[in-house]
């Protein structure tokens, strides 16, 4: 889970807990008029007064909230605690049976995460004034059983003692054990967005190796017929002129079989090991395996790239026809459901330093919400996508030192914007 994930449940959860912890109070404070409670009213006044200060942290979480969630909540702790202090007071000191609360919200503070220097002095100080303040008579106490603690110096010192330490140590235990849980829980999320963008890896090579297998199989055989066919014709007595067609037939199926080895390589496992790619080239048999696929039926290419352009990258080959295959095979998903044209425009440039590839498409385009997160963390809009293809995207061309962007278009679609440094 990303950080912004966890910070947003987080947010929600306090949210929530705020709500509860008021109804809660405000439950308690009419219960003491219900039932004969063997306390002062104060103790109702006090309830309803944190019910009032967590309602309105409730209401206005968002407009408080917007940045300061953590601090916000660190108040509202303290807040708790002090209220909390008024009401053992009131209640029996040393023998309240609201001590418990103050373990409540200890151990609240750590399932939020919430790093908070103040909450655990101010729940010991308050605790431990108020048992002090009650022996020594400073402060008025009732409670006949707290009486008989007090009379004894020893049963009140390890009474209090006792506490006091539980409640520290409530304190560091239940922050181990939630630091430990999270650690664990982003661990597991590590390995598992890890297996995801394998398994995108995996997939895509798949489905490119298959294409280029079919592409092979479909060809291989009737260009091989084509070439033997001019083998045997040229050996006979021709014209000059039939002869020279004959020629220019040879050199398009030689080029036409070199294209086709080209194409076969696409999908075969590879290493980062850079080479010389010619862009316009490597583009052109990419376009060949994606037309090929069934997705593709109906989707019109075109590319545009000057015909002078003979732009090169060092690059893994590996790396660059996994990326660029993401982003088509996207672009393909995404005119799919388009009634009218499906259209997607590939564009090769070359400015200064840098090798342009845009890949362009008629589809809806993405939210402006999501594209500012598109980088950050998994995305999909695809009902069985895994939603880290663009992730794994932007690290294969990082890897070989290129950038990738995304806006949407004017005239409606995505475009795809990714820079290579020439060689």
């Amino acid at each position: 889970m990303s950080h912004s994930d966890y910070g947003f449940k987080v947010k929600k959860l306090m949210k929530q807990q705020a709500l509860l912890s008021g109804l809660g109070s405000l439950f308690s404070g009419f219960i003491y008029f219900a039932v004969d409670f063997p306390f002062p009213e104060i103790i109702a006044g006090i309830a309803f007064l944190a019910a009032a200060c967590y309602f309105a942290y409730y209401f206005f979480f968002d407009l408080i909230c917007v940045t300061c969630h953590e601090s916000a909540g660190a108040a509202l702790s303290v807040m708790g605690i002090l209220a909390l202090t008024l009401v053992v007071h009131f209640s029996g000191g040393i023998v309240s049976p609201f001590i418990f609360f103050y373990f409540t919200i200890l151990i609240l503070e750590a399932l939020y995460g919430l790093r908070n220097p103040y909450t655990l002095p101010t729940a010991l100080g308050g605790y431990l004034l108020v048992v002090a303040g009650q022996f020594s008579g400073f402060l008025e106490n009732n409670n006949l059983w707290a009486l008989e603690f007090y009379s004894s110096p020893t049963a009140t010192f390890l009474m209090a003692g006792v506490t006091a330490f539980n409640i520290g140590l409530t304190r560091r235990l239940t922050r181990l054990i939630v630091n430990n849980l999270r650690t664990s829980l982003e661990q597991e999320a590590g390995e598992k967005e890890a297996l995801l963008r394998k398994f995108s890896e995996l997939n895509s090579t798949l489905q490119i190796g298959v294409l280029a297998h079919r592409i092979a199989h479909d060809l291989r055989g009737p260009i091989a017929c084509i070439s033997g066919y001019i083998q045997i014709e040229m050996t006979r007595e021709k014209s000059p002129e039939d002869r020279e067609v004959l020629k220019d037939l040879d050199e398009t199926v030689t080029a036409m079989s070199e294209s086709l080895f080209g194409i076969t390589r696409f999908g075969k496992a590879g290493g980062p090991t850079s080479e010389k790619i010619v862009i316009k080239d490597f583009m052109r048999d990419l376009l060949a395996i994606a037309t090929y696929s069934p997705l593709a039926k109906g989707v019109k290419f075109e590319t545009v790239c000057p015909g002078t352009l003979k732009a090169s990258v060092n690059a893994s080959r590996a790396d660059l026809q996994q990326a660029y295959f993401n982003i088509i095979k996207n672009a393909v998903e995404a005119v799919s459901d388009n009634t009218d044209e499906k259209k997607i425009l590939i564009e090769i440039a070359q400015e200064g330093k840098d090798v342009k590839v845009s890949v362009s498409d008629n589809g809806p385009g993405i939210s402006e919400d999501v594209l500012k997160t598109v980088f950050r963390k998994s995305i999909t809009t695809k009902k069985e996508g895994t939603g880290v293809g663009l992730l794994i995207t932007r690290d294969l061309l990082v890897r070989n030192s290129g950038e990738i962007k995304l806006h949407n278009r004017k005239e409606g679609g995505l475009a795809v914007v990714t820079c290579l440094t020439a060689a």
